[in-house]
């Protein structure tokens, strides 16, 4: 086989560095390790910090800095009188540097100075001269305790619309706003709710006093959660003081809290679901106020449930869910308290059989209400009325095309036409599972959590020259995975003795050129592979394709095009067959023998026109008995 053509080589550390590096355009001065590289300028947003003391935490945002392999950053603060105090600082992560006040600076710089200046960041490499510099100016008071002040009590939802209810939610974000609460490393902010909580059902007052140890991640903000052991899961009303108290490393200080508030801590409610028709593997949102996420340390947690009559597609039966019948769903997301996601899944029994809501299609009418439970209590909240479709099963199939993807379809020269290549294969793929249930995307699904995918690369790892393979957990009849995953390694699959890579490996159809494929002599291979590919791989004695092509090589591209496209795509809907069961032949994975035209053949039947749909050959097609399978198993709404 033809050797690959040589590649450009990136800059060294390239990769590391996070480098922009043409391959065609040279590198500028600086160097690594003796080889050429650009570094990224270095850029620093802010200063973050106009009061210091004491374990303040220093968080720097920008771009440009070195991993420690590499290099080192160091950051110190000059004032205009002339002193000069380092603060050490690390790479936390791509674009952050972090370090905080400590004795080297508070020696410089004691608790009540003022310091103005600037503060100057170096970046220096291990290997090389280069050294660069950027300088921030900063402002800062230097000072040992500071005196909380509350100015504001508000819920998240509350700051975000900027409209003050007065009502809470279980699991609100509660931002309390003012000036001097304690960062991370200073020390603690203090929170004191005090006062009553009078609750409605049964109705009692009960005497409340919580404390809470808060940190802030700015000064003039800090918050909490309103977890079910503050103040209660069932609805009612608080009414008392918030007080507040700085305890740092310096000392603890008394601080200015909010006296005579007044919050309705209201029950759960429903505002929106979203789609109103869902396929078994969707992901349907519930939107509201005061879902509890699933925590055993509260022993609490949020139903989903559902009350009113569920009418079947196929026979029309009607199934009554009220009371003691009603159904009690479990979210599988919970998003902050307003949001939470539940998915159309089907589970196997121990016993074999399936259940679960997406399992059979129709329609559901009634009401949908949230239900909290936190240890004893349990609160039915506020629904809404719902009318839900439950549609036949659909089986979405994320195509992912992989680096080795693109790598090969350069290497055949074609490298300008991989948007059409792909959207070819989508296509084949579409048209041979027409009249099924069945839908391929080349981008990851974000409104099924349920769905197979299929890698497409390039060569084959397993190192065995396969066009393709389904490495899933055996033959599954009924096509009960919806999640099947058809690529990387499977470990089962290999300790079984199976080959363990699986996917389509594009860089294998080379084996179908009488010259590319000479070691392999498949029977199948065909010189018309390279009549129709010679024009544009390097390999034949082509030229890759050009921005601007001549009409007749424009003709030619379309057909090679059309062409890779074909005989990915068949691949791909080969192997996608078998992940739904096929062939529909029991103890079988291909159907028996030689049958001009069918998709399950074996690939020794396949010939290369077959694939290709050239020199008269039309589309394959699935068997009649695997095309009535399919139908089944994924019935068209």
């Amino acid at each position: 086989m033809t050797a690959s053509p040589k590649r450009h080589q990136r800059c060294p550390y390239a990769v590391l560095l996070g480098l922009c590096v043409p391959t065609l355009i040279a590198c500028t001065e600086e160097t690594v390790d003796g080889g050429p590289a650009r570094l990224d300028p270095m850029t620093i947003e802010t200063w973050p910090e106009s009061i210091v003391m004491r374990g303040t935490p220093i968080r720097l945002v920008g771009t440009g800095f070195l991993v420690p392999e590499l290099g080192e950053q160091e950051l110190i603060v000059i004032a205009t009188d002339g002193r000069i105090a380092p603060i050490s600082v690390q790479l936390q992560k791509s674009g952050e540097l972090r370090g905080e006040i400590d004795d080297s600076f508070l020696n410089v710089f004691p608790p009540g100075s003022k310091v103005v200046g600037r503060a100057q960041i170096s970046r220096t490499l291990f290997e090389g001269p280069a050294t660069s510099r950027v300088d921030l100016p900063v402002s800062m008071d230097v000072v040992s305790e500071l005196t909380p002040i509350a100015t504001e009590l508000r819920t998240r939802t509350e700051v975000t619309s900027g409209k003050l209810e007065g009502t809470w939610y279980p699991g609100d974000e509660i931002v309390i706003s003012g000036s001097g609460f304690l960062l991370q490393g200073e020390g603690q902010t203090f929170v004191q709710l005090r006062g009553t909580f009078e609750s409605q059902t049964p109705p009692e007052t009960l005497p409340l006093d919580v404390v809470l140890p808060l940190n802030a991640t700015r000064r003039d903000e800090i918050g909490f959660t309103l977890t079910p052991d503050l103040l209660d899961v069932r609805p009612g009303i608080f009414r008392g003081d918030l007080i507040l108290s700085n305890e740092a490393l310096g000392g603890t200080t008394t601080g200015t809290g909010l006296d005579g508030l007044e919050r309705h801590l209201e029950a759960p409610r429903i505002e929106t679901v979203s789609p109103p028709l869902a396929a078994r593997g969707q992901n349907i949102v519930v939107t509201g106020r005061g879902f509890l996420p699933t925590d055993p340390f509260y022993e609490s947690t949020t139903l989903i449930r559902l009350e009113g009559a569920f009418t079947t597609l196929q026979t029309s039966q009607e199934l009554i869910l009220e009371g003691p019948t009603a159904l009690a769903l479990f979210p599988d997301q919970f998003e902050s308290n307003t949001a939470m996601k539940y998915i159309l899944r089907v589970t196997q029994t121990p016993g074999g059989e399936l259940e679960g809501l997406g399992l059979v299609a129709g329609s559901f009418v009634g009401r949908i209400s949230p239900m909290i439970i936190s240890g004893a209590e349990t609160i039915l909240g506020q629904g809404i009325d719902l009318s839900l479709t439950v549609a036949l099963q659909r089986q979405v199939v994320f195509v992912k095309f992989l680096p080795g993807f693109s790598t090969t379809v350069a290497e055949m020269g074609l490298e300008l036409r991989e948007g059409d290549i792909r959207r070819r294969i989508l296509e084949v793929c579409a048209r041979d599972y027409a009249g099924v249930n069945i839908e391929f995307r080349d981008q990851r699904p974000t409104d099924f959590a349920e769905y197979s995918l299929i890698e497409v690369g390039g060569a084959d790892p397993n190192g065995q020259g396969l066009f393709g393979l389904d490495n899933t957990a055996g033959k599954d009849v009924g096509n009960l995975r919806f999640n099947d995953i058809i690529g990387g390694a499977n470990a089962d699959t290999a300790e079984q003795g199976y080959f363990a890579f699986g996917g389509v490996f594009v860089r294998s159809f080379f084996q179908l050129s009488p010259t590319l494929g000479a070691d392999a002599n498949l029977p199948i291979a065909s010189s018309r592979f390279d009549e129709i590919f010679r024009h544009f791989m390097p390999a034949l004695g082509g030229i890759p394709l050009e921005p601007i092509p001549t009409a007749a090589r424009r003709a030619l591209a379309d057909n090679a095009v059309a062409v890779l496209g074909n005989v990915v795509g068949n691949t791909v809907v080969h192997e996608i067959g078998h992940s739904l069961g096929l062939t529909n032949i029991d103890g079988e994975y291909h159907n028996l023998g030689d049958n001009p035209g069918w998709i399950m053949d074996s690939g020794n039947f396949r010939p290369f026109a077959e694939r290709a749909e050239i020199d008269g050959e039309s589309a394959a097609v699935f068997a009649p008995f695997d095309r009535d399978y399919l139908e089944r198993i994924l019935p068209v709404n």
